[in-house]
């Protein structure tokens, strides 16, 4: 999973670059907000299934599930996850997560912790 954030985050950035017109400064830092934003839902993403396994409450939960039911219900809440975690990242954070491999390893896992129990409470319901 790593080698393919590594893969996506420059790829991204240098797709975005050609996708952007606005030469101020603004600008610049919108693009790399955004690209900071896609950077940090896919590592959230790849921190959220591991979280959710190391979650003893969780092993418990799914012992008696498919694997197909077990695969659907951690999709659901680490798609959650992903839509809510950026939420919780200042301007900055997203700034730094897109240009900083180690700054954005400490904001997914912060992201991450403050988001995965409302999530699986919200897939609970």
């Amino acid at each position: 999973m790593k080698k393919l954030i590594a893969v996506i985050a420059p790829l991204a950035l240098i797709l975005s670059a050609c996708a952007t017109t606005d030469t101020t400064t603004t600008g610049a830092a919108s693009t790399t907000q955004q690209l900071g934003a896609a950077a940090l839902k896919i590592a959230v993403n790849a921190k959220c299934t591991t979280e959710l396994n190391n979650i003893q409450a969780w092993k418990t939960a799914t012992t008696l599930m498919t694997a197909e039911k077990k695969q659907s219900i951690e999709t659901e809440i680490c798609g959650c996850v992903s839509e809510k975690a950026p939420q919780s990242v200042t301007a900055v954070d997203l700034a730094t997560a897109a240009l900083d491999p180690a700054a954005r390893t400490t904001i997914v896992s912060n992201a991450v912790t403050k988001t995965i129990n409302a999530c699986v409470a919200e897939s609970v319901k």
